[in-house]
């Protein structure tokens, strides 16, 4: 008996945040060839031809973010004037935070299984009488994709705006005295987009 087998395993894996699958390594045909045996022989080939492809992505992000704003105005003092007027004005005071968190994404271009069709050669011949032969060929290719991504967001923020605290004491003499304090405002933001993932698959 004469058996002849040739096969090529095709295995691509996935690279994180992005990866291309392109086909390259492929089946061989395949070859059996039964001859040359006796009477009554009993002749059996099996041939299993197994081509995966397993492709995995993954994205792992984490962000912290600490921020810290403080606007402060006014703490102004006019005392002990005589025959003056007193005027103080307090500009306003802001304080604003803001955070956006963009995740990464990823891609996987798949091409089938990265393996070609193939032709399977069987040939029995010149065996004996009564001889029983046979040749069980089986060709799988499967593809296996998984994509997962985590986001994690730890924010700390702080905002404090102050204004006023003016003084205008121990003035004299009839002037007027005239205070006028700004606004203090604060406010705090974020915004976060998750990762995403895209999947191209091509048979």
């Amino acid at each position: 008996m004469d058996y002849k087998r040739r096969i090529a395993v095709a295995i691509a894996t996935g690279s994180l945040l992005a990866a291309t699958l392109l086909p390259g390594a492929a089946f061989a045909d395949t070859t059996v060839e039964i001859s040359g045996n006796g009477p009554g022989s009993n002749n059996t080939v099996n041939v299993s031809n197994n081509s995966t492809t397993n492709v995995v992505q993954g994205t792992i992000m984490n962000v912290d973010v600490g921020q810290t704003a403080i606007a402060k105005t006014g703490n102004n003092t006019a005392n002990g004037n005589t025959n003056a007027s007193v005027n103080i004005t307090t500009g306003n005071a802001t304080a604003s935070n803001g955070v956006s968190v963009t995740g990464g994404s990823n891609t996987a271009n798949v091409t089938g299984c990265g393996c070609n069709n193939t032709t399977d050669n069987v040939t029995i011949s010149g065996n004996g009488p009564g001889s029983k032969n046979k040749v069980d060929i089986s060709n799988k290719k499967s593809t296996g994709v998984l994509q997962g991504s985590m986001i994690g967001v730890g924010v700390g923020q702080f905002a404090k705006a102050k204004t006023g605290k003016n003084q205008a004491s121990g003035n004299t003499g009839g002037g007027s005295v005239k205070i006028d304090t700004g606004h203090a405002s604060s406010s705090n933001s974020v915004g976060v987009t998750g990762p995403t993932n895209t999947l191209n698959i091509t048979p």
